[in-house]
């Protein structure tokens, strides 16, 4: 089981508005390594959503430029995404999804509606605090899908992230922090989870 810090300080500046500001929109869902595991994640939302009674909501923590929500959100009373990346706008007017742009897990956390179901996938690696993000989601959120890279180490790694875990250290991640895991699956490079 392992888990690698890759930066040094109290906070990355891989996980600030700043680094993001310029970046170019990640259109995942038409990315042939991405596509797989945005597909499984679907799966596992949409198994989410069937476990729950009632109009069920979901949200989408850093949605990227909303692939994941436009294949899920019709199974949903309502579905919206969080992001603060600003070029992502774009995919959520082309794939007609309801994208908010915020700094979700920093300082617009308190405008953001977490749903019942909520995803944060490609997001943990990213962040200064996983652990934080994590216990704030299960705070509000009934089912949680989640994926992060499974190959990453502290010396092999994509130079964007500020953390790396293998299969065995992401789920101990979630456990830590409150979550029971109930799917763990791998897609190519990645692993996927659906979480209680």
């Amino acid at each position: 089981m392992s888990e690698w810090r890759l930066f040094d300080g109290p906070v990355p500046y891989v996980s600030t508005a700043a680094f993001h500001l310029e970046r170019e929109r990640a259109a995942h869902l038409e990315q042939e390594d991405h596509r797989p595991r945005l597909l499984l994640a679907a799966e596992f939302v949409t198994a989410a959503a069937a476990e729950l009674s009632g109009p069920v909501t979901f949200s989408d923590l850093g949605c990227g430029d909303g692939g994941l929500l436009s294949l899920v959100q019709d199974r949903f009373a309502e579905a919206r995404g969080y992001d603060f990346q600003p070029s992502n706008a774009a995919g959520w007017a082309e794939r007609r999804v309801t994208g908010v742009q915020a700094d979700v897990f920093g300082a617009d956390q308190s405008r953001v509606r977490v749903g019942d179901v909520a995803a944060a996938t490609e997001v943990l690696e990213h962040l200064a605090d996983p652990r934080a993000a994590l216990r704030w989601i299960r705070q509000r959120a009934a089912r949680l899908v989640c994926s992060s890279p499974r190959n990453e180490t502290g010396a092999s790694h994509d130079a964007v992230h500020a953390w790396a875990w293998d299969t065995a250290g992401y789920a101990a991640l979630l456990a830590g922090c409150g979550w029971h895991v109930t799917r763990h699956e791998t897609a190519g490079r990645f692993q996927v989870v659906l979480a209680q």
